[in-house]
C-alpha cells in the first residue's frame, strides 16, 4: 500500500508538497514522506485522506 500511494501520486505528477496541500485539512510534505516510506503508521483516515487528494477510491 506504501508504495502504490508514492507511484499513485507520481503518475499524477504530483509532489510530497502538492499532496500534502490537496488533502483535507492540509498535512506537512514531510508528514506524507513519511506515511510512505512507513516511517509513521498509515491508518484508514490517513487512507481516507490522500485517496481524496488523489482523486482515487
Amino acid at each position: 500500500m506504501i508504495n502504490r500511494i508514492r507511484d499513485i501520486r507520481r503518475e499524477k505528477g504530483m509532489t510530497l508538497a502538492d499532496l500534502a496541500e490537496a488533502c483535507v485539512p492540509p498535512t506537512t510534505a514531510q508528514t506524507i514522506g513519511r506515511l510512505e516510506t512507513g516511517m509513521r503508521n498509515l491508518s484508514i483516515k490517513w487512507m481516507d485522506r490522500i485517496a481524496g487528494a488523489l482523486g482515487v477510491d
